[in-house]
């Protein structure tokens, strides 16, 4: 074969291998419900036998906003902390606020993990009850067992994978051991388990939460019918743009993180980040009792919006209802990067604006 014909053939080579990598790319650009959906559909409802508070979900994909990031800060719209962007606004909501309130230094003196390590990421809690996982690369790896042997952890083996734990009794929470910095139940300062493998690992804070989610079966999160309807919420909300968080909360004989709305029959809310190169957006998805009519509510609530909020995206959202035995609300805004880039969100922070005001939770209690 000459010149021309092996750089035919190594063009053709070339191409093939682009169309391969781009026909898979759309898998790690999802979006909320797609990001949720795969994700919770591995972990058994086992891992949460005998929870009785409230069940607190998150899954993030911390490249959502990484590769936007930088693209901010190359431009300078934002300050070039892309990986600390990443991981505050992909993780789950406990882990959001270690990442908000410590340093980078902190979380890693108390986990072994950096702001780059919030890649693709889950985590479910009740109470003590904690299940969480995440990608990790080679050296995440080693200095999470760094750490870990450091904080007086043991290693052995559990159905032929290395594991780490501290504290003999499952779920138990020890004064001496709190550290707020530490991401995986330090702020109870609660026994943990790690199975670390090559690219992923998995902890919680009993073993048999952990078995659950080594060897997954029966009946999984996403099947749960509360679950389920509040991703079929969020589905109705249509492009928000690549998945960075989807943040659910379920009453379970708890609470919910919404202001003024004890007598609202609502039984979980959802709340989704999402990037879309310098545009945002972000959805909300209420999930009231079944029977509750929903009649006239999406025209109240676009008549209230300006004044239920107290955020800085000012345009109308979307609103959509869902009747039937899952009743449903789903609220979808969109807005720019605004002056901090991508360091937050302004249609997310406009949303949990709502939610915290207590407008928005008196109007849903009438």
């Amino acid at each position: 074969m000459g010149i021309r014909g092996r750089l035919a053939a190594y063009a053709a080579a070339l191409f093939a291998t682009l169309v391969l990598f781009l026909s898979s790319a759309p898998v790690q650009a999802q979006g909320g419900a797609e990001l949720a959906r795969s994700t919770l559909s591995r972990i058994p409802q086992a891992a949460l036998s005998g929870a009785s508070e409230s069940i607190v979900i998150g899954v993030g994909n911390g490249d959502a906003v990484r590769w936007p990031a930088v693209r901010g800060a190359q431009i300078g719209v934002n300050p070039n902390t892309p990986n600390l962007f990443s991981a505050i606004r992909s993780a789950s909501p406990l882990q959001m606020r270690v990442w908000q309130e410590f340093t980078d230094d902190e979380v890693r003196e108390a986990s072994g993990m950096n702001p780059s390590d919030w890649i693709t990421t889950f985590e479910v809690a009740s109470g003590d009850i904690r299940l969480g996982g995440m990608e990790i690369h080679p050296d995440s790896s080693m200095r999470l067992r760094g750490n870990l042997f450091g904080n007086g952890f043991e290693m052995g083996e559990r159905r032929g994978v290395t594991i780490m734990w501290r504290g003999d009794a499952d779920y138990e929470a020890a004064e001496a051991r709190v550290d707020p910095a530490n991401p995986f139940g330090g702020d109870r300062g609660l026994s943990t388990r790690f199975a670390i493998y090559d690219d992923r690992m998995l902890w919680a804070t009993g073993w048999p939460t952990l078995d659950a989610a080594m060897a997954p079966s029966g009946a999984s999160l996403a099947a749960m019918p509360d679950v389920e309807a509040l991703l079929s919420g969020l589905a109705r909300a249509g492009s928000l743009g690549v998945a960075a968080s989807v943040r659910i909360w379920l009453r379970n004989g708890g609470t919910l993180p919404i202001a003024n709305a004890d007598a609202a029959a609502l039984e979980g809310l959802l709340l989704s980040d999402a990037a879309a190169r310098e545009n945002e957006g972000a959805a909300l998805v209420l999930l009231f009792a079944p029977g509750t009519e929903l009649d006239g509510l999406d025209t109240r609530l676009a008549e209230a919006w300006p004044i239920l909020h107290a955020g800085r995206v000012a345009e109308a959202p979307s609103i959509t209802l869902s009747p039937g035995a899952q009743p449903t609300v789903t609220i979808a805004l969109n807005g720019g990067w605004g002056e901090d880039g991508a360091a937050t969100n302004g249609a997310y922070d406009t949303l949990v604006s709502a939610l915290e005001g207590g407008r928005l939770g008196f109007l849903l209690s009438q």
